[in-house]
């Protein structure tokens, strides 16, 4: 008998594909010689400025810097919790907490990037975000199977 709902969850495939994506561009932008970062990071934060005027114009630099940190790993942390099961989830902030710090370390060895304790800080609040909207989804539809 089939379900009367499809089964929302990617395929192990997808979820693998993801997790690979997500994973490339969190290093690519964080462990990028400053050559690279450097322009990157001004057309980022030009683009904040242009885009989500109302919401950055009152913020310093460090706090743009911040939120910008925190949002590059959303996808990290959702994509960590997917990768894991409905009862794992909950360690996708300890993995991108670890994978941040392991970033932050390798940094201080490449030209020009700085290493910030901030950064590991700010980084595993956007996965706790990526994480926690995960299971959140993942928690409602198990709801929602329960009572249909």
């Amino acid at each position: 008998m089939a379900h009367p709902h499809p089964h929302p969850h990617p395929s192990s495939a997808a979820r693998g594909v993801l997790l690979a994506v997500a994973s490339l561009a969190v290093f690519a932008v964080t462990l990028a010689p400053r050559q690279l970062a450097g322009p990157v990071r001004t057309l980022v934060m030009d683009l904040a400025h242009v885009f989500a005027a109302p919401l950055v114009e009152p913020m310093t630099f460090i706090e743009v810097e911040s939120t910008l940190n925190a949002l590059l790993f959303v996808p990290l942390g959702a994509a960590v919790a997917l990768a894991l099961s409905r009862r794992l989830w909950m360690l996708a902030p300890v993995l991108v907490f670890c994978a941040s710090f392991a970033i932050e370390s390798v940094q201080a060895a490449i030209p020009g990037r700085v290493p910030d304790v901030q950064d590991i800080v700010w980084n595993t609040i956007g996965g706790i975000i990526g994480a926690v909207a995960v299971g959140i989804v993942r928690g409602l539809w198990a709801l929602g199977r329960r009572r249909s």
